[in-house]
């Protein structure tokens, strides 16, 4: 599955994909520490995202914990944002924070999960 491609066929108009560093760092981790499932779906996600040239925004590591770096990450940005995120806890954080998320379907394809935006 070519993850860039199932989230532009989800999300309409122009956008641009990026993760932050503690996920990266989180993947990595797994890569070294997880069971032999979970180290080589870390290595391939990691892969993917090498592959896909995906940028990395440094989060200057405001939060040790990685759904709080993301939350603050997407809070942090102009404009229309979504996070992709199997996290069920995150997936609520986030929609109860004004943040869109992206996750899949119990069958096939991607959902998108509009959240209104609050102004400041």
């Amino acid at each position: 599955m070519d993850f860039a491609e199932e989230i532009r066929t989800t999300v309409p108009g122009q956008l641009r994909i990026v993760t932050i560093d503690l996920v990266q760092f989180e993947l990595e981790r797994l890569v070294r520490r997880g069971s032999s499932t979970t180290s080589g779906l870390a290595k391939l996600a990691l892969e993917q995202l090498e592959r896909k040239r995906v940028p990395v925004m440094d989060t200057k590591l405001v939060a040790r914990d990685t759904d709080t770096a993301i939350l603050a990450a997407a809070l942090s940005q102009k404009g229309l944002v979504a996070v992709a995120t199997l996290d069920k806890v995150l997936r609520e954080t986030l929609r109860r924070s004004g943040v869109s998320t992206i996750y899949p379907r119990r069958r096939r394809g991607l959902i998108l999960s509009k959240a209104r935006r609050f102004s400041a």
